[in-house]
């Protein structure tokens, strides 16, 4: 009579299969191969605030800022006495047609310099004439005239120039004065009634400073935003750069100490002193500062 095995045994004998299995197909892989991984970690707040190209940097920025902030309240100075110089001149104005002895304010705005008229494109000279003028150069005194540029193609004489301008060669006369009844009457004693030309040049002048005033503000504006991109691109730029010799310094630390992990203190929730390179970080980089 065959005895029947119990299911204790039957289920023995199946997990000793299944064990037999695993121990065939499974790969082992001792523990020493493995390199275990250092980490270290770094006060980057600590490090760039005692950084000394920080200083520079914030230096470098901070003339630029100061350099746009001239240049914005000098703008603001000249729009402001725009202002100041239309409302005086619209006062007068409203007296003046209302019949009224006024006394004519002086004109306090630097009015622009004219723009100087291109001077005529030189003429062409025939190839006879060249030539001609290089062999017989030889043969020619060094200052034949009393301008010693005369014959050249564009220039005009200082004969011509003196009859018919009454002023020496490269020497722009003086603008005539846009508004000279006004200018006269600003240096009166006494207030005086305006005559219709009067009236009309004090119009003028209030459109022209009123068209400038319009062209200064809206230069204004397009050169404020512009200030102010240009400081934010450039702060950037410097961070970056800091952070750069930061960064490269870093790594030659880390490989000097055996490192092969570094993290920001700001996320390291426990640490060892002996893995914190914040210190040998910032002599390192001061090291590298000096001269």
């Amino acid at each position: 009579m065959i005895k029947r095995k119990t299911p204790i045994v039957l289920a023995g004998l199946v997990l000793l299969v299944l064990w037999s299995l695993h121990r065939v197909s499974a790969i082992e892989i001792p523990l020493e191969t493995v390199a275990p991984a250092r980490i270290g970690y770094v006060d980057l707040q600590k490090v760039f605030d005692t950084y000394p190209e920080k200083a520079f940097a914030e230096g470098d920025l901070l003339k630029e800022i100061e350099r746009r902030k001239r240049d914005l309240s000098r703008r603001q100075n000249d729009i402001n006495l725009l202002r100041q110089q239309i409302a005086a001149d619209q006062a007068v104005l409203d007296q003046a047609k209302a019949g009224q002895a006024v006394r004519v304010p002086a004109n306090a705005v630097n009015e622009p310099e004219p723009v100087p008229i291109a001077p005529p494109a030189p003429v062409a000279q025939s190839t006879a004439a060249v030539q001609y003028s290089t062999s017989s150069a030889a043969a020619t005194e060094p200052y034949p005239t009393d301008d010693p540029l005369a014959g050249l193609p564009g220039h005009t004489s200082a004969s011509t120039v003196t009859s018919s301008t009454g002023s020496l060669p490269g020497m722009a006369s003086a603008p005539a004065p846009k508004w000279p009844l006004l200018d006269q009457l600003a240096g009166a004693s006494a207030p005086s009634v305006l005559t219709a030309d009067g009236i009309s040049q004090l119009q003028d002048r209030i459109n022209v400073h009123q068209k400038a005033l319009d062209r200064a503000i809206a230069d204004f504006k397009g050169f404020r935003t512009n200030a102010i991109a240009d400081m934010k691109q450039l702060q950037t730029q410097k961070t970056y750069g800091v952070m750069a010799r930061i960064y490269a310094t870093l790594q030659t630390v880390a490989r000097d100490e055996g490192v092969t992990l570094v993290m920001d203190k700001a996320y390291v929730l426990y640490g060892e002193d002996s893995v914190d390179l914040s210190d040998k970080l910032i002599q390192r980089l001061q090291q590298e500062s000096l001269p």
